[in-house]
C-alpha cells in the first residue's frame, strides 16, 4: 500500500481542534475543492466499530464511500478505514493525529495508507499523479480547517445535528 503524510498547524487549542475533527459532519466543511463529501449517517456514539456512511462527489460523478472507525484515543488520534468494497479505493486507512504545540496551537497530522483500484493501471496513475493530487486535497483541507477554527468567535462547533449526543 502507498503511504502519504500531510501535517499543518492550526492556531487553536488541542481540545477545539479535536472536537472539530471528532465530528464526521465537519468533513463537508473541509472538503471545499473539486472533491465534495456528503455525510448521510453516523453511528453514534462515535467509537471503534462505528460506521460513517458518505458519498464522495467529483463534478457530476458520485461514489459511495463508507468507513468504519477502527481506533480512537482522544485527543491524540483516531483511525478510520474504508469498508471493503464500499468506496473508491481498493484499500484506505486514514489516521488523524493531533499534537498540542502550546496552549493555542495544534499540529494536525494526516497519515494515509491506500491502494487505488484498477490493478496495474491504478498503480501507474498513482505513481504519476497520486502524490500531487493528495497534496492538493490535503492543502485545501488544511486551509478550510484553519478558516473554521481560527475565525473570531469560533467555538469549534460543527453542526446542529440533533442525533449527536
Amino acid at each position: 500500500m502507498r503511504q502519504f503524510e500531510y501535517a499543518f498547524v492550526v492556531n487553536a487549542p488541542l481540545e477545539k481542534v479535536w472536537a472539530f475533527h471528532d465530528d464526521p459532519t465537519a468533513l463537508p466543511k473541509v472538503m471545499t475543492g473539486p472533491v465534495k463529501m456528503h455525510v448521510h449517517h453516523v453511528e453514534r456514539p462515535l467509537q471503534p466499530g462505528s460506521r460513517i456512511l458518505m458519498t464522495m462527489q467529483i463534478g457530476p460523478f458520485r461514489q459511495r464511500w463508507n468507513v468504519q472507525l477502527r481506533e480512537k484515543v482522544p485527543p491524540v488520534f483516531f483511525t478510520d478505514e474504508q469498508i471493503a468494497g464500499e468506496g473508491p479505493f481498493r484499500q484506505w486507512r486514514h489516521t488523524h493525529a493531533f499534537e498540542a504545540i502550546d496552549a493555542h496551537r495544534t499540529r494536525v497530522i494526516d497519515r494515509l495508507e491506500y491502494e487505488l483500484p484498477f490493478g496495474l493501471l491504478g498503480k501507474i496513475g498513482d505513481a504519476l499523479f497520486g502524490r500531487v493530487v493528495m497534496q492538493g486535497l490535503f492543502a485545501a483541507r488544511a486551509k478550510a480547517t484553519r478558516r473554521w477554527l481560527e475565525s473570531p468567535g469560533s467555538a469549534g462547533a460543527t453542526s446542529a445535528d440533533p442525533s449527536r449526543p
